[in-house]
């Protein structure tokens, strides 16, 4: 006849209300001086799973139907205290209510936590930066003597479950889970802990594509344009324009960079770098602008020179003038009141006017040639290759800076 088992007869073979003293409140072990192992079971959907042995309960499964696990209420068993050291607000978890206890004692606890951690971000390499969250699990009343921490799957297994259970999108991508077990030492006494060291690296396309590429962009135009036909007023007001948008883009990246690195980051001095460059190109501009303007400008000591002795020569010419036409009258002997003054009123104005207009385009060509004899082509080379040396400098300069940010970027 087949033999018909119930869980009931495991619990009444076990005698738990009996063995309560020995179940609940104290740990189960029949000696005090031998360590309680706990093993820890950890994925990062929040879920922790507890292992451990309780020596006062156990049955052979043949003498039950082969029964080898029942549940039981979790209330009537001792639990080792789990402190996570990093949880930076109220735990906010579920404790299943029943344990699974196997017939060789080993009492399984399933935790499911939502936990908000502290962690220590460095930013220096953002976006393109890799962030460690450490999870520290120990008791917090029980020494290394009595509980000893263990981890129940290895690495791999670790984060074969995670990548299976952890949702991939979002600004972070899971890489790995790193698994350490040491002893904490902590008012005279040594703690047994687990650390899980969560690796999430950020997703940077985003800030590819909405930061650092327009960016670029604008200091491409900026050395472009420094190289363009076209008038230095133009070539500032434009440099100008793409300043006060790199100015923009930089607030978007200080909302969505978190102060909280003792080193700037890089990205930082690419955006700094990127704008000293380009008020760097403006006052280029600006300097080349007040030497061609310098140059442009005929010495003010020589022109009143040249229109001093001018002026005196012309002086010259029409006083002899005048003294000739007096010689002449009285030569004569003609009265002046029979000289037809209203005739000729229209005819001398004309030709007086033509007199000077020939004698202000004279001024004029001479003007010319000696600014041409001052300043003549040799200085006009001059200030082209000041003016190429100065963009040159500036490129070459703007290059190394932006090697150096991308080596940088990619240590």
């Amino acid at each position: 006849m087949r033999q018909i088992c119930k869980y009931h007869d495991v619990v009444e073979y076990l005698n738990i209300s009996s063995k309560q003293h020995l179940l609940l409140y104290s740990i189960p072990r029949k000696n005090w001086e031998e360590s309680l192992e706990v093993d820890l079971d950890f994925t990062l959907i929040s879920i922790l799973s507890v292992t451990w042995k309780n020596e006062f309960i156990s049955w052979n499964p043949l003498d039950f139907c082969n029964i080898s696990s029942i549940t039981l209420p979790v209330n009537l068993f001792w639990i080792p205290d789990i402190f996570i050291h990093e949880q930076a607000d109220e735990n906010k978890y579920s404790l299943s209510p029943f344990v699974e206890i196997t017939s060789d004692g080993f009492i399984t606890s399933a935790q499911a936590h939502q936990l908000t951690s502290s962690c220590n971000l460095d930013v220096h390499m953002f976006p393109f930066d890799e962030q460690k969250c450490s999870l520290t699990l120990s008791s917090s009343l029980h020494s290394e003597k009595e509980l000893k921490m263990k981890n129940i799957k290895t690495s791999n297994k670790t984060n074969q479950d995670s990548y299976k259970y952890y949702l991939t999108s979002g600004e972070w991508k899971f890489e790995k889970v790193i698994i350490v077990e040491q002893t904490l030492f902590y008012k005279f006494m040594n703690f047994s802990t687990v650390i899980y060291e969560i690796v999430m690296k950020r997703r940077s396309i985003l800030h590819e594509l909405v930061l650092i590429l327009p960016t670029f962009v604008l200091f491409l135009l900026d050395m472009a344009i420094s190289y363009a036909f076209a008038s230095p007023a133009e070539k500032i007001a434009f440099k100008v324009t793409m300043i006060l948008q790199v100015l923009f883009l930089s607030m978007m990246l200080n909302d969505k960079l978190p102060a909280t690195s003792d080193y700037p980051p890089v990205i930082a001095m690419f955006f700094i770098g990127i704008f000293a460059f380009m008020v760097l190109g403006i006052l280029e501009n600006a300097f080349v602008v007040y030497l061609k303007e310098r140059k442009s400008k005929f010495p003010s000591f020589k022109t009143k020179n040249f229109i001093r002795r001018f002026l005196r020569k012309e002086k010259e010419k029409i006083e002899d003038s005048v003294t000739d036409v007096g010689e002449e009258i009285l030569m004569e002997n003609k009265p002046t009141t029979e000289l037809p003054l209203a005739e000729n009123d229209n005819t001398d104005s004309l030709v007086l006017l033509k007199q000077l207009n020939m004698e202000l385009q004279q001024m004029k060509k001479h003007l010319v040639l000696e600014e041409s004899k001052i300043f003549g082509p040799a200085k006009q080379d001059k200030l082209l290759q000041l003016e190429n040396y100065l963009y040159y400098s500036r490129l070459i300069l703007s290059l190394s800076f932006i090697a150096f940010i991308a080596v940088q970027w990619t240590q």
